[in-house]
C-alpha cells in the first residue's frame, strides 16, 4: 500500500506544479455594492514568478460609465500562492460610478508580455503574448427616494468654522474673517458644494475663492473645501447669524444626515461713528478705515501676483512640453502636459492625460492615445507629430479658460441681495 500511495503522490506532483502559473492578474472591488457617486476601491495585482519578465499592466477602461483615479504609487512585495513564490506589483484605483445598474469592470490587460524559453546552445528567442485578468461586476444602486437634490454619499462629513477674532466682541468696525471648513470622507473636493453665508443687513460680506484639496490614501479619499468670508460690520448692536447646514448621505448607516453650524450671535459696532461723535472717535474711525483700505489693496495686489504666478507656471510647463516632444521623451511630456493643465485649471485638476482632450478633434485625441500607448505599452512615440497636433488646442484651451477681467473692489457698504433658505440646500 505504501508503494502505491507513493506512486500516486509522485504522479500528482507534476500536475500540482504545472497548476501554478508563472504570471497571473488578480482584481478585487471593495465594496462590491455602492450608490451612484459613491467611491469603491479597485485593487489590481500582477503576480510574477521569479525570473519571469513582465509587461505593462493597464487598468480596465470604463469610459463614461465611471471615473477611475489612480491612488498612490505601485506597491511591490513578495507572497506565496499554492506553494509557489511570486513577486507582486499592486496598484489601487478609486472607482466612482456615474449611473445605476450593473457596472461590468473588464479585466486588466498585461500587454507585451515577454516569456523566455529554456536555455539552448542556439539560444531561444523570447515569445510575446498577452494576458487579461478576470472581470468584476459592481452593483450600483440609484439615489434613494429620501435623498435631497444635493447628493453627497460619504462615509463621514463634518462642517466646522473658525474666526480670526472673537465674534462676540467685534470692536471699532474692524473686519473679521470667518472660515468655513467642509470635510468629507469618500468624496473628492471638486464634488463638495459651495459654502456661502446668507446676506445680513448689519454685515458686508466678501467671499474669497474657495480652496479645494483632495487627499488619496489606501483607506479612503478625503475631500476638503475651505471658504473664507471677510465680514465688515455696518451697524452696531447684537445680531444673529443664521445656521448653516449641508445634507449628505451616510453610506455606512444607509441613512440621511445633516452637518450643521448652529446659529450664533455677534456683537457689532458701527464702522463709522455718528456725526455727533467726539473728534477723538472720528480720528479712530478714520485710522480704522485707512487700515481697511490698506488691507483691501494688499488683497488685490496678492491676487494680481497669484494670477501672474499661475500664468508663469503655465508658460514654463508649455516650454517643458515642447522640449520633451523634441527629444521624444513620453514620460516628461506627460508630466509637463498635466502640469500645464493644472496651472491653467487649478479648479479642475487632472491626473490622467486621456481626460484633457474632451473637446479636441480626432487627430489631437489620437495623439493623446499614442502618448498613452508609449507610456504603458512601450510603443514608439513621435514627439514632433504630437506637438504639431496638440499645440493649437493648448492655445484654444488657454483662451477659453482665460479669466474675465478683474472686477472693481467690492464696496464695503453695498449689501448683498437676500438669499432664500432653499439656496442652502441646493
Amino acid at each position: 500500500m505504501r508503494a502505491v500511495a507513493l506512486a500516486l503522490l509522485l504522479a500528482c506532483a507534476p500536475v500540482a506544479l504545472a497548476a501554478a502559473p508563472d504570471l497571473a492578474i488578480e482584481m478585487a472591488l471593495d465594496p462590491p455594492r455602492v450608490y451612484v457617486g459613491e467611491e469603491a476601491r479597485l485593487t489590481l495585482r500582477l503576480l510574477r514568478a521569479p525570473g519571469v519578465a513582465h509587461g505593462a499592466l493597464r487598468p480596465p477602461a470604463l469610459g463614461e460609465a465611471a471615473d477611475l483615479t489612480a491612488i498612490g504609487r505601485y506597491r511591490r512585495y513578495e507572497l506565496r500562492r499554492a506553494g509557489a513564490a511570486y513577486w507582486v506589483t499592486e496598484r489601487v484605483y478609486a472607482v466612482v460610478p456615474r449611473s445605476s445598474g450593473r457596472l461590468v469592470v473588464p479585466g486588466a490587460a498585461l500587454e507585451d508580455v515577454v516569456r523566455y524559453g529554456e536555455a539552448s546552445p542556439g539560444g531561444t528567442p523570447p515569445v510575446r503574448g498577452a494576458l487579461r485578468g478576470p472581470r468584476r461586476v459592481l452593483e450600483v444602486r440609484p439615489i434613494p427616494a429620501g435623498a435631497t437634490a444635493l447628493w453627497l454619499p460619504a462615509r463621514a462629513l463634518t462642517l466646522e468654522e473658525t474666526w480670526s477674532r472673537d465674534p462676540a466682541a467685534l470692536a471699532e468696525g474692524m473686519p473679521v474673517t470667518r472660515t468655513l471648513i467642509l470635510t468629507a470622507r469618500g468624496i473628492a473636493a471638486e464634488r463638495l458644494p459651495p459654502l456661502e453665508m446668507p446676506a445680513h443687513p448689519a454685515l458686508g460680506a466678501h467671499h474669497d475663492r474657495a480652496e479645494l484639496a483632495t487627499e488619496y490614501s489606501a483607506e479612503a479619499t478625503i475631500g476638503r473645501r475651505v471658504q473664507r468670508i471677510v465680514l465688515v460690520p455696518l451697524a452696531d448692536g447684537t445680531h444673529a447669524l443664521p445656521a448653516l447646514a449641508v445634507r449628505w448621505w451616510d453610506v455606512g448607516a444607509d441613512a440621511p444626515r445633516v452637518a450643521t453650524l448652529e446659529a450664533r450671535s455677534v456683537q457689532l459696532r458701527a464702522a463709522l461713528p455718528p456725526e455727533d461723535a467726539p473728534p477723538a472717535a472720528r480720528a479712530v474711525s478714520e485710522r480704522t478705515w485707512l487700515k481697511i483700505g490698506a488691507g483691501v489693496l494688499t488683497l488685490l495686489l496678492a491676487a494680481a501676483l497669484w494670477a501672474y504666478a499661475r500664468g508663469e507656471d503655465r508658460r514654463v510647463a508649455r516650454s517643458r512640453l515642447r522640449a520633451a516632444c523634441r527629444r521624444n521623451d513620453a514620460c516628461a511630456a506627460r508630466d509637463a502636459l498635466l502640469d500645464w493643465w493644472n496651472a491653467a485649471r487649478p479648479d479642475a485638476p487632472l491626473r490622467l492625460v486621456q481626460r484633457l482632450g474632451a473637446r479636441w478633434d480626432d487627430a489631437a485625441r489620437a495623439q493623446l492615445a499614442a502618448l498613452d500607448a508609449a507610456l504603458y505599452a512601450g510603443r514608439a512615440w513621435d514627439g514632433k507629430a504630437f506637438w504639431s497636433r496638440v499645440r493649437p488646442w493648448l492655445a484654444r484651451e488657454t483662451r477659453r479658460r482665460a479669466a474675465p477681467p478683474p472686477a472693481a473692489p467690492p464696496t464695503l457698504f453695498r449689501l448683498q441681495p437676500p438669499r432664500h433658505a432653499s439656496d442652502l440646500d441646493s
